[in-house]
């Protein structure tokens, strides 16, 4: 990577463009460097943060790994209120707490997280954003991990916390544990590219030069890009380790703030900077995937574009995302792996814009999509396709049949097709804003047709709410029951009501008799 990025961290430290309480590199620091070193840092960059800011150095200094196994650098990128003054006294309270403070604005999160590695000298280093806060546990289960297997990297469970409760991020990074993994190997491991819930080996960014770009958005991929092409091995753990704040009390963070076109330019010189890497034809195709297909097309399949009066200016970005494959080694749409994004590239590059952009309307705004079976596969019927377009692959599909109860137990059948019914993996049964409370239900599949039943008693652990049915498959890949029928039981003074949702889901309500 660009040593300049480097450089110029090492730059700031030195000037009088910062200034740092309890720099690890002050004199007294080098001479008692041996009883403070640390197991892992954390590095926070900060601005205009008053209103989270003290949850999440909490967080931090009531780890259970200890304190004195952490040292935690926080880098105010020149805030404009009380933010610093908050940093200052925590800084004040713990000497392991590093506080830099600069005094003009980077623009970005890149300049104060490389910072933050350039002071680091703990054996391992993560990252958390100033308005998130981690796990109680999360630093020690993420560096006994490290420690027991000798990765590079572990990745742990991101939370998303906002308004309507919790929801889990990238669940496919930690749906299992794996230990010296490579990251080319886990199925879509490059889709989740954020900073958060992970942690590196300090020692693999600053022997490879490995740092943060300086961009308004997506400097997260290319530095984690950086670090799975130089890891030899990675690992992934099911437990919950960082929370993402997405509450409504938090929507001037940038990420909120920056538009999709600007976001889709910055991916546009990520794609030129991968290309420039000339790498293994394998290994090029999984990080351009992921940015072609989950990040262009998917910008598609948003209410912010089937609703755009200037659809124009998304139809041209993507022309000039096309531009970049002609003189790939290979066809970047072989690599697609959702099928509404595979058609619809397809048809942009034939010339069929209309078509384009009525597939993401027709898929947006249609609820009642017509599903046909053939051969023993799922097919949506797309309307106003005449041609070989006409059927879209559904992956799997799952429809209710018959529900009934019998000794307090519900029973459900359904019949279920796609690529993967070998692969599945459980039947739960999950609160709607709370990710960590779900039952599983005991299930069997015989051919297309399945059944699973759940006794009332299960139903004890779970409190009134709402919850969806889900069908687990590759261990981290969800489909619902479509379901048009309503059965309501009550059991023990609660009313569980098996009924329809407005998208045709098999759902759970659970509530009090009256």
């Amino acid at each position: 990577m660009d040593s300049s990025l480097k450089q110029k961290a090492i730059d700031y430290i030195k000037s009088n463009k910062t200034h740092i309480v309890n720099n690890p590199n002050a004199l007294i620091h080098k001479i008692f460097k041996p009883k403070e070193a640390k197991l892992i840092t954390v590095v926070t960059p900060s601005y205009n943060a008053e209103s989270f800011i003290k949850k999440t150095i909490d967080s931090v200094i009531t780890q259970s790994i200890g304190m004195e196994n952490i040292q935690y650098i926080i880098i105010d990128d020149c805030s404009t209120d009380n933010t610093p003054n908050i940093i200052q006294d925590y800084a004040t309270k713990y000497r392991n707490i590093c506080f830099v403070s600069l005094k003009e604005n980077s623009g970005s999160p890149g300049l104060p997280r490389n910072i933050g590695i350039e002071l680091a000298s703990s054996k391992y280093i993560t990252f958390l954003d100033a308005d998130d806060w981690l796990d109680k546990d999360g630093l020690a289960h993420l560096c006994s991990i490290l420690e027991e297997s000798n990765d590079d990297y572990v990745v742990g469970k991101t939370v998303k916390v906002d308004n309507k409760g919790q929801s889990v991020i990238g669940e496919f990074g930690s749906s299992s544990e794996r230990r010296n993994a490579s990251p080319f190997a886990i199925p879509y491991f490059f889709y989740h590219m954020g900073p958060t819930a992970r942690a590196i080996r300090l020692s693999l960014l600053k022997d490879s030069d490995i740092r943060f770009p300086e961009m308004k958005f997506g400097e997260d991929k290319l530095f984690f890009i950086e670090v799975f092409l130089h890891a030899k091995s990675v690992a992934t753990t099911t437990t919950p380790i960082y929370y993402v704040n997405r509450t409504m009390d938090n929507s001037g963070s940038l990420t909120r703030v920056t538009t999709t076109l600007d976001k889709r330019k910055l991916d546009l010189e990520i794609v030129n900077y991968i290309k420039s890497l000339k790498l293994e034809t394998e290994k090029e195709k999984v990080i351009l995937n992921r940015i072609y297909e989950y990040d262009f097309l998917r910008s598609f399949n948003s209410m912010l574009f089937v609703r755009s009066k200037d659809k124009r200016a998304f139809l041209d970005l993507l022309k000039d995302v096309v531009a970049t494959t002609q003189d790939l080694r290979y066809d970047f749409r072989e690599e697609f792996k959702i099928p509404l994004y595979k058609t619809a590239i397809d048809l942009f590059m034939e010339g069929r814009e209309e078509d384009f952009v009525k597939l993401f309307e027709w898929n947006k705004f249609n609820n009642g999509k017509k599903q046909i079976i053939k051969d023993s596969l799922p097919y949506y019927e797309i309307p106003f396709l005449n041609d070989s377009y006409r059927l879209l692959r559904i992956p799997m599909l799952a429809k209710a049949l018959d529900s009934y109860v019998i000794n307090n137990k519900y029973i459900q059948t359904f019949e279920i097709y796609g690529d993967d019914i070998d692969n599945i993996n459980s039947i739960i049964i999950r609160d709607r804003t709370d990710y960590k409370k779900e039952i599983s239900c005991d299930y069997k599949i015989q051919g297309n047709f399945g059944q699973f039943q759940v006794d009332f008693s299960q139903f004890e652990k779970l409190q009134n709410s709402f919850f969806t049915v889900f069908i687990r498959y590759n261990e981290y890949q969800l489909i619902n029951i479509k379901r048009i029928t309503t059965l309501e039981t009550t059991y023990n003074d609660k009313v569980f009501d098996f009924y329809t949702s407005k998208t045709n889901n098999l759902s759970l309500s659970i509530k009090n008799k009256k």
